[in-house]
């Protein structure tokens, strides 16, 4: 192996690690099932939240690299990201009202309502640019955990440091998209979040 392809091949791994899909699984799982949401029917929700956010959207990729609309699982390319973020939208969409509907804490409502906003957002932008949306996904999670009473301040700074290096080892983006992506997901899960769920 090529020494030059080892940080290439390290960021690639750490990026799937971090990965949209996995970050959302790990938000929803962990805040449904902690003593914080309180939840009754916690698996139901658990289930609703995973299949509307992560394997909806895995199955979308499936189909669209199959129909070759897309040419990888990252859609790198800057114009493959718009179908698949616009499906990504409608299905965070269907699982909001889904969770209003099982009468789900506001709490659990606002991670799925910001996946939504968060998405529009990415897409709005990346119809000129292309923003890092693992930036957008971590930063978006790091910051409910905060507004759900988590706040380690080293632990955040640690894996949105992570996270820059991983991108840029695996040549993804440069270093102002995923700055970008950091402080979009900050910014907008904070607002709406705030304004709209607690």
């Amino acid at each position: 192996m090529n020494n030059k392809n080892i940080p290439n091949i390290l960021g690639i791994t750490i990026s799937y690690l971090l990965h949209p899909m996995i970050i959302s699984s790990f938000t929803f799982w962990y805040l449904i099932s902690g003593p914080v949401a309180n939840i009754e029917n916690s698996n139901a929700v658990f289930l609703t939240s995973l299949f509307f956010s992560t394997l909806l959207p895995i199955i979308t990729f499936l189909v669209l690299k199959n129909r070759n609309l897309i040419s990888d699982f990252n859609a790198s390319k800057k114009e493959e990201r718009l179908l698949p973020m616009s499906l990504g939208a409608l299905f965070f969409l269907i699982g909001f009202i889904i969770l209003r509907e099982m009468d789900t804490p506001k709490l659990i409502q606002g991670i799925m309502f910001c996946g939504m906003i968060n998405t529009i957002l990415a897409w709005l932008i990346t119809k000129y640019w292309k923003i890092s949306i693992h930036a957008i996904s971590l930063s978006s999670s790091v910051t409910i955990f905060w507004i759900f009473g988590h706040a380690h301040l080293v632990l955040s700074l640690g894996l949105f440091l992570t996270l820059i290096i991983a991108r840029l080892f695996a040549n993804a983006h440069n270093i102002l998209q995923i700055i970008a992506g950091l402080i979009l997901g900050i910014t907008s899960t904070f607002i709406h979040y705030s304004i709209l769920f607690i």
